[in-house]
């Protein structure tokens, strides 16, 4: 993947002192609570719900992880939360607050134990930081390089991707915290489709989008949720699972 990079664009890279394997467990045992506090929080029932649903993710027709999410606005905040069960590997879980305009504010991800990152945003910048069994990392870019975050194997990300995508038709600058990258993300394609979940068939909307040198294309419904996300490069891809009763 070619992804274009700017000097500016990572303002700073470093890596710290190593740190025991006791703290790396406390960080992340932090913010696996922060995310679960966002899933479980009062604000989910208090606030407009956006989505919320299970995908399950596929390779070569096998099923290899399930992704349950969901994404709500509450007060002046949008939440989007999701834990990815593999059916070989640590589970994933994922946190995403962003402003009413969907600008990123907050961003966890905890995979395990002892992997994780943090971002934040400040009023020039936006920070993440990396913890694993390697050390920790910190990455910086410039504020207005971070207008929306994805991350590989996390289909729900694309959800937001489109509604921001929505009022800037000629492209966002996106980052991909796990990979230290930055991209500029457009909607490359649009056409109308339908979608298989579960016995039935569902009247969609096909998206293609170019992240860089990516593509990804996604499928939204009549109402805008999301029903699949896929890889046309390997194949693999997230599919909605019909609502349980």
């Amino acid at each position: 993947m070619n992804i274009w990079y700017a000097t500016s664009a990572i303002v700073s890279s470093a890596k710290s002192p190593p740190t025991t394997k006791t703290s790396r467990r406390w960080t992340g045992y932090a913010v696996a609570s922060l995310v679960v506090a966002l899933i479980a929080g009062p604000d989910l029932a208090a606030g407009q719900e956006l989505d919320a649903g299970q995908l399950q993710w596929r390779a070569d027709g096998r099923r290899i992880a399930v992704e349950r999410y969901r994404v709500w606005r509450a007060g002046s905040t949008v939440n989007a939360v999701a834990t990815i069960e593999p059916v070989q590997g640590e589970e994933r879980k994922i946190g995403l607050q962003m402003d009413p305009d969907l600008v990123p504010v907050k961003f966890q991800l905890q995979e395990g134990r002892a992997s994780s990152i943090t971002g934040e945003r400040f009023a020039d910048r936006v920070r993440f930081h990396t913890v694993s069994e390697e050390g920790e990392r910190w990455r910086e870019f410039p504020a207005t390089g971070v207008r929306a975050i994805i991350e590989p194997g996390v289909a729900h990300h694309y959800l937001v991707l489109l509604r921001i995508l929505e009022n800037n038709a000629n492209g966002v600058a996106v980052v991909i915290p796990s990979l230290g990258e930055s991209a500029q993300a457009r909607v490359s394609g649009e056409s109308a489709d339908r979608v298989e979940v579960g016995e039935g068939s569902v009247a969609a909307t096909r998206y293609d989008i170019e992240i860089g040198d990516m593509r990804r294309s996604a499928w939204l419904d009549s109402e805008g949720k999301l029903l699949r996300v896929l890889d046309p490069v390997t194949g693999r891809d997230a599919v909605r699972l019909p609502a349980r009763n």
